[in-house]
């Protein structure tokens, strides 16, 4: 069968896909041999898919004649902008990293050069930040490093703290992790899941990541201890220094939920993603044991602003729109069919949970 490459704006229900579409996380969005319909046209362009293989054929024999395409649209500015400050920011991460392996110190200027454009961009980017990995361009720990980072800052903004507190508490959540570099083994790019002699190792890194910054004069007090806490929990179960909650700072418990919620929706080598609501949902599971009660609302609260009018995908294969969100039900929310126009309130159906943010 001969086959065609075409943009997905020219697709047409009944073609068929003869090679694997991938998504930005390497991941199938529509797989080979699937005929297209309407609903996976509307996914594909909504995802802004360059290239689609298909056969020179439609289902029912006839030939495919792809429309000449009109010139699209380019995203604004201010995307392109905040996806190239992120990149930047993560690519400063990694070389740096791999300098902290040798002994070299942090170069905290250099790195507050690179974060502060995401930071600051963050509020005003058109994407959805909570769905960060879908735009991910390197491995996981400096992924993980500027994605943090930019969760702090945007729950931060919403919640109307100060600019200085957001800036010194996204350079914290850039650098919490250091630390890594000065464990045994380099476990961010293992590919098994950890034992717990790994663990005890592991659960050393805030403090190294601490002892590399302490004397930073670009980093203010609360940003250290945010640092050195960040894997504290309110039962006291946490690490390093097992602190009950009265002396875990309150922005090391907003890092510990973004640390999580990141750590969660990516893809890793030893751990798949789950989705941003089912992060969500593990979070709230574990927020009376874990973490701080305000910050939980904070970070809650930024979450359901940023998914209202999405579009997403249900575990039923359909696709739709997200509509409205009750607080008491921040991950069950009201949608609206692409397909039918129905609207569904998910927290009456308890058997369908959103699978995906797609745009």
């Amino acid at each position: 069968m001969q086959n065609m490459i075409v943009s997905a704006n020219q697709l047409v229900s009944g073609c068929i896909v003869t090679a694997d579409v991938l998504g930005k996380s390497g991941m199938p969005l529509v797989k080979s041999k699937t005929v297209l319909t309407d609903t996976e046209i509307f996914y594909l362009q909504k995802m802004l898919v360059k290239e689609v293989t298909v056969a020179a054929r439609l289902e029912d024999g006839s030939s495919f004649v792809p429309e000449k395409e009109t010139v699209s649209v380019q995203p604004a500015n201010i995307q392109v902008h905040f996806l190239d400050a992120y990149a930047a920011a993560v690519e400063s991460y990694q070389k740096q990293f791999s300098a902290w392996q040798h002994g070299s110190a942090v170069d905290i200027a250099a790195l507050r050069k690179h974060i502060l454009p995401v930071l600051e961009k963050v509020s005003e980017w058109e994407g959805n930040v909570f769905n960060l990995p879908a735009y991910r361009t390197h491995s996981y720990l400096p992924e993980h490093a500027a994605g943090t980072a930019a969760l702090v800052a945007a729950v931060l903004q919403k919640a109307g703290f100060p600019e200085a507190d957001i800036k010194q508490i996204g350079l914290a959540a850039y650098l919490a992790d250091c630390g890594m570099a000065k464990l045994k083994q380099p476990y961010h790019i293992q590919k098994r899941r950890l034992q717990d002699i790994d663990w005890e190792d592991i659960q050393k890194h805030p403090t190294f990541s601490y002892r590399m910054v302490e004397q930073a004069s670009l980093l203010s007090s609360k940003a250290k201890l945010a640092i050195l806490q960040h894997h504290e929990r309110a039962d006291g179960a946490g690490y390093p220094l097992r602190l009950p909650k009265e002396k875990i700072h309150s922005f090391a418990s907003l890092l510990s939920i973004c640390d999580t919620y990141h750590a969660l929706i990516t893809e890793r080598a030893y751990q798949a993603a789950v989705s941003p609501y089912k992060a969500l949902d593990i979070i709230l599971e574990e927020q009376f044991r874990r973490f701080d009660p305000a910050m939980i609302q904070y970070f809650t609260q930024a979450f359901v602003d940023a998914q209202q009018n999405t579009t997403v995908k249900l575990s039923s294969g359909e696709f739709a729109e997200v509509v409205y969100t009750d607080h008491n039900h921040p991950t069950r929310p009201m949608v609206r069919e692409q397909e039918t126009g129905q609207v569904k309130a998910l927290t009456d159906m308890p058997h369908i949970r959103i699978e995906q943010i797609i745009s």
